[in-house]
């Protein structure tokens, strides 16, 4: 099936509940006034009348092309807010540079510089700043000296200012559509694991039991780490190498971790603290005294939305 050419016919292919789930999420988005200093770089979805330019449909439909998911859009995540200019690769083409606000994720990408993306619940809305010459996003940022010619004295603080609320009402209004699918929160108790899997981009990256080819998978998982009869496994990250099998799995009783020539780690769901990036150890912080390993499927630019993931997955897991 071709890639939608459109935000109209991408909403097109969603099922009903995911088409009800945008509309929410845009009324409370669409309630955020936009400052008069940001009518230049200020894209809504479905916004047919803007202020500044008769093309802004497909200005937004370009960044969300440019900025969203590598793979486009294809898992019914819901585009929002394009925050942005436009700027020239070193190849000469005209790329999208700036922000996107989806129901799931903000991705960033300062065209040549720098680019990131975080889960939407990750982010605090109080960290969206202005640094200097930048526009920061949880410490990532967009470079505004590029255009200092189109920048009025509020611009940037203008702008920082309204897409800190913008997140803080996807965050609010995502709660309230938690069971059409949208990103993982703490709220969601109420969704499976299988649920947030599937709802999730990552969905094809972990391993669920309803699943025939990843059920031998899983039990194989059991098997060689010899987790306990009376648990239920109910989903993993992980991969199986000559030397074992690694990564990470979560029963209705426990979060467990294990790498390649590692001992078996264990942390009951009561005690899970949350999954913390380390840096230093490249791992995920469970709690005190575990540490749980990475695995392909998480990158520098998934790594956030990931660590969201596995928590939520855990805090659901502990209501099967």
């Amino acid at each position: 099936m071709p890639a939608a050419s459109n935000l109209t016919e991408y909403l097109s292919t969603l099922p009903a509940d995911r088409r009800d789930a945008f509309n929410v999420l845009m009324s409370a988005v669409s309630a955020v006034p936009v400052p008069p200093s940001n009518n230049s770089f200020v894209f809504l979805a479905g916004q047919t009348e803007h202020p500044e330019f008769d093309d802004a449909e497909s200005v937004f439909w370009k960044a969300v092309e440019q900025l969203q998911l590598r793979n486009a859009v294809s898992d019914g995540e819901l585009p929002l807010v394009y925050w942005g200019f436009h700027s020239i690769d070193l190849l000469l083409r005209r790329r999208s540079n700036g922000i996107l606000v989806t129901d799931r994720t903000v991705y960033l990408d300062d065209v040549g510089n720098s680019s990131a993306q975080f889960a939407i619940e990750s982010i605090d809305p109080a960290s969206i700043r202005v640094a200097g010459e930048s526009l920061e996003v949880a410490g990532a940022s967009i470079g505004l000296a590029q255009i200092a010619g189109m920048l009025e004295p509020t611009t940037a603080v203008d702008a920082a200012a309204y897409l800190s609320a913008v997140v803080a009402a996807v965050q609010v209004a995502g709660r309230s559509v938690s069971g059409h699918g949208s990103a993982p929160s703490s709220d969601e108790a109420t969704q499976t694991v299988e649920q947030l899997v599937l709802a999730s981009r990552m969905g094809s990256d972990f391993r669920l039991p309803a699943r025939p080819k990843d059920a031998k998978a899983l039990n194989k998982l059991s098997a060689k780490w010899n987790l306990p009869a009376d648990e239920v496994l109910l989903v993993s990250l992980s991969s199986a190498t000559f030397a074992g099998v690694y990564g990470i799995a979560i029963t209705n009783k426990a979060v467990y971790s294990k790498d390649l020539m590692e001992p078996l780690f264990r942390t009951a769901l009561e005690d899970v603290e949350g999954f913390v990036w380390e840096a230093e150890t490249k791992m995920f912080r469970v709690s005190n005294d575990h540490a749980a390993p990475t695995h392909p499927a998480i990158t520098d630019d998934n790594r956030d939305y990931a660590a969201s993931l596995l928590h939520n997955l855990a805090r659901a897991a502990a209501h099967e």
